[in-house]
């Protein structure tokens, strides 16, 4: 592929702008392209998908294509693009092993009740009226999209909720960003912070502001300790595909492992586990790195 690092040399000004360009265009042909889609080979009215009027599963299906589509559009093909122009290194490497894998995996399975208090407390906060009508149509939407009937439907959503967000979304904010403030910065541990406030923020869902900032501090330095991007891509990945997974009709008798709700008790137990987990999987890249 060509123009490989054609931008290297340029401003640090000159590149964000770059990315934001082919962000906006990406988003713009990806959405514009599904949309062309769901006209042209659907029976469903783009007026319908627009105003989110869900009145049968074929209009649910075209808002999922949609959202696919423009996920890819803003999240994956531009930060890829980017990384192309600019030889910028995503570290798309496997710096870890089987143990670290593992390590992150159980901490992803342990956190939720730990997660599930933050969530309620940050349910308690008085939110205004604005912030709550994007809560209330981020929920509606969910809603819908949980809908699952067949086993396609499963494995339509694990696509759309959990694959394309995990890979995507890290692609952006741990990838580049949390890389570049830590460049401009100079440290690290800022870096994270400021990357994990943006990725919760940009989601709109204020009463989940905290869990999923909470969530993208430990993506954060699983990505800083690994220097691998693909240990918080799975971490991600699990996350969001529990959460598909067990709404599933035939799977949801295990939707209590995922539910919004938790002691004081069990959420100290998930952060004692959760912590220990952290320092076992930190201590084993250490090692792996010296």
């Amino acid at each position: 592929m060509g123009f490989k690092g054609i931008f290297k040399d340029k401003s640090s000004g000159t590149k964000v702008g770059l990315l934001f360009l082919l962000i906006v265009v990406s988003v713009i042909l990806h959405t514009l392209f599904a949309q062309a889609c769901v006209v042209f080979f659907s029976d469903v009215e783009l007026v319908a998908v627009d105003f989110m009027k869900f009145s049968n599963q074929s209009s649910i299906d075209a808002v999922k294509f949609i959202q696919l589509l423009s996920a890819i559009g803003l999240f994956v093909f531009p930060v890829i693009l980017y990384s192309h122009l600019c030889d910028f290194d995503l570290k798309l490497n496997f710096n870890f092993n089987r143990q670290t894998l593992l390590l992150a995996i159980a901490i992803m399975l342990l956190i939720n009740p730990f997660i599930a208090f933050i969530y309620e407390l940050n349910m308690n906060f008085n939110f205004p009226e604005w912030m709550m009508f994007y809560d209330k149509k981020a929920e509606n939407i969910t809603k819908y999209f949980l809908r699952m009937d067949t086993v396609g439907d499963l494995a339509f959503n694990l696509l759309v909720l959990a694959i394309v967000p995990a890979i995507g979304e890290e692609l952006l904010f741990r990838g580049y960003l949390q890389q570049t403030f830590t460049k401009w910065l100079g440290k690290p541990h800022v870096a994270i912070i400021i990357t994990a406030f943006l990725f919760s923020a940009i989601h709109m869902q204020f009463q989940g502001f905290l869990p999923r900032f909470v969530l993208g501090l430990v993506l954060g330095y699983f990505f800083y300790w690994s220097s691998s991007l693909w240990l918080p891509i799975v971490a991600h990945f699990i996350n969001n595909a529990m959460a598909v997974t067990f709404t599933y009709p035939a799977l949801s008798y295990y939707a209590y492992l995922t539910e919004n709700t938790a002691t004081w008790q069990q959420a100290f137990f998930s952060f004692m586990a959760v912590g220990l987990l952290i320092l076992l999987l930190q201590k084993n890249l250490s090692i792996k790195k010296g």
